[in-house]
Parts: C-alpha cells; structure tokens; sequence
C-alpha cells in the first residue's frame, strides 16, 4: 500500500512540475499591478476638499481595479479649464506607469512620489504637482507660491527620480479625454489616485487551473487502481 501511496504521490508531482509554467505564467502580475478597463467611462469633478479634484467614475464595467465612485483627483493640465459637475466628460483611463504615448516623457514617477509622501495642504501637493506636470509643453515651468510645496518639489528631487510605486501604494491613473476642446471650453486631462492592490501570492486566476490538476491527478490515481485491482 506504501508503494502504490508514493507512486501516487510521485504521479501528481510529476504533473504539478509539467504544469508548473502555466501556473506561474498565470501569477505573474502586469508591471504596475493594475487592471484598467480599456473601453472609455464618465467622470464628473467637484471641487475637493482632501484633494483637489473630487472626481466620480460612471459607466466602469466590472472586474477591474477601479470601479464606479469617487476618488481623491489632481489636475496635470493648466491649459484648460474642466467643466465641473453636473457635466461629465468621457475619459479613457491610463496607469502613469504606462502612460499614452502623448504623456510618456512626463514625469510621472515624480508626481506618484508626491502621491505616496503627502506633506501640507492639498493646495501645496497640487502646485508641487504642477511644478512637474503641467502640459505647457516643458516640465517645471511653474513655479509654486507656497512655500510647503516647494519643500515638497525639493523632496521630490532629492527621492523621487526612478519611483514605482509598490503594492500598496498609490497610482496615478490619467483620465485622458477622448476629446480636447480648445480653450475657454476645455477639458482637462487629470488623474486619480488608485491603490495599487496586494497580489496574493497564489493568484485567484490559477484556481481553476489548480482544480484541473487535482482532477486529472485523481482521475490516474483511480485508474492506476482500477488496473491493479483487475490484474489482481
């Protein structure tokens, strides 16, 4: 009984190991750990009271890392003036991670640094906000008249370069607008801060797979018995 108990052991083993790069292929996580849906959504922007901008997401299917509600929002462009609710803009949403070829150059690790090490009102992180990102063509060309975000720009030279945020940590998503309408009717492009979500260490989408091993490893198991049980 031993034996046949270690060949079953070993059977399901060797199967695990043939199945092993599926099930890590599976649990590897995107760059940035975030799942954005690829279909435009609606957002609304109030004035804020923790962040600049309160902004409402409407029309997100779900399954993604973002779902319908309000999130603390910042503006990345000066050059326009976002209509403020009830009107609602159709925005495609991009992780500053992987940002639209458009805004690649920007400097959005920056901004996440800002994000993840929070100092003063929301006014000073809004203008250190500006002083990197503010769509006018080159990156730090404003300057800022508070002397908290200045500390916070200063901080954000000093630590900032190269920042990614971890798990845990929070994203900028870029609500990019589908259309851009020139000024003095314009449409912001803005962000919103996403937690970036704990990936567990055995992700929910390897389950099925786990119960495909499990069942084709006691399908053999009983078939091996069959068989000695009959030659018997």
């Amino acid at each position: 009984m031993r034996t046949e108990t270690k060949r079953n052991l070993a059977i399901c083993i060797v199967i695990l190991l043939m199945l092993s790069p599926i099930l890590v292929s599976r649990a590897v996580a995107t760059d940035d750990g975030l799942n954005l849906p690829s279909t435009p959504i609606q957002i609304e922007a109030s004035n804020g009271t923790e962040s600049y901008l309160s902004t409402s997401l409407s029309d997100v299917p779900s399954g993604y890392d973002v779902m319908n509600g309000t999130y603390l929002g910042w503006c990345v462009d000066k050059t326009a003036e976002m209509g403020r609710s009830p009107a609602t803009h159709e925005v495609e949403l991009y992780s500053s991670i992987n940002p639209p070829g458009t805004l690649e150059s920007e400097k959005w690790g920056m901004v996440n640094y800002i994000l993840n090490h929070k100092q003063g009102t929301m006014d000073d992180i809004q203008q250190a906000i500006w002083y990197f990102i503010n769509m006018l063509g080159t990156s730090g060309n404003f300057t800022p008249t508070s002397t908290v975000a200045m500390v916070i720009v200063n901080d954000t030279l000093a630590n900032g370069t190269g920042f990614v945020p971890e798990n845990g940590q929070t994203i900028a998503v870029i609500c990019f607008p589908m259309v851009l309408i020139p000024e003095p009717v314009g449409v912001q492009i803005t962000i919103i801060e996403v937690a970036n979500k704990v990936i567990p260490e055995f992700p929910s989408s390897a389950i099925p797979l786990l119960f495909l091993v499990i069942t084709l490893s006691m399908v053999i198991i009983h078939r091996r018995r069959y068989l000695l049980t009959h030659a018997r």
